[in-house]
């Protein structure tokens, strides 16, 4: 009975998280008031979306953004959590990320991750240990080891290193 509780209680956090995306390394704003700097986060988030990753949202396809955790001066950018009003939206947004690689200073060093639960998030630690452990095993130089696939559907892959 509490196992089929938990259950249903993960699977609904999981649907709340559905149109969520967290964006990492983000450079805090320093504006003096919460409004200014969250005006700030989501102008950064749109030119993001639009000049970097060339996906065509507007200001109505974010329902919320906002930074996780508390602020601290001189410490880490805490990641900016991003509402989406639609999953099809998110999937625009994922499936652009390639052009992450080739962006602007400004955008470079973001990461961008699904919003996941915390069962989903032990998965990917667990994972990541797995990966590293495959890539130091692996002496040959030609591969390397990443974690892909949605959050639930998460597995390791090797991929080929070009030369």
């Amino acid at each position: 009975m509490a196992e089929a509780r938990a259950q249903a209680a993960e699977e609904r956090d999981k649907e709340g998280k559905r149109n969520n995306i967290v964006i990492f390394r983000v450079a805090e704003s320093l504006g003096t008031t919460a409004a200014d700097r969250n005006a700030e986060d989501k102008t950064f988030c749109l030119q993001l979306f639009n000049m970097c990753l060339q996906c065509g949202i507007s200001d109505e396809d974010l329902v919320k953004v906002f930074r996780l955790g508390q602020m601290q001066e001189g410490g880490n950018p805490r990641p900016l959590m991003v509402q989406l009003a639609s999953y099809s939206t998110k999937n625009l947004i994922m499936e652009s990320l390639y052009k992450l690689k080739h962006a602007q200073v400004k955008f470079k060093g973001i990461v961008i991750n699904h919003d996941m639960t915390q069962n989903e998030r032990d998965e990917y630690k667990k994972l990541a240990v797995e990966a590293k452990s495959k890539a130091d095993q692996d002496t040959s130089g030609e591969y390397m080891y990443r974690i892909r696939g949605r959050p639930g559907q998460l597995k390791v892959v090797r991929i080929k290193l070009r030369n």
